[in-house]
């Protein structure tokens, strides 16, 4: 589910579903890539969405 929200312009509320991601992740021991995760931890804005997408993306990795 988590993807087809970050897919363009994340939907609004995307920051605190994605810290939740983390908290899950890191939990749980989850690894590996989620496209849209990187593509968004790639973008050059340092908001609070893309932060926490950069968060996620190292905990999975």
């Amino acid at each position: 589910m988590l993807p087809a929200l970050l897919r363009g312009t994340p939907v609004r509320g995307a920051a605190e579903l994605l810290a939740f991601a983390t908290e899950c992740a890191g939990r749980c021991g989850a690894k590996g890539a989620v496209p849209e995760v990187d593509a968004l931890a790639a973008r050059p804005a340092s908001n609070k969405t893309v932060k926490n997408a950069r968060h996620l993306r190292e905990v999975l990795r």
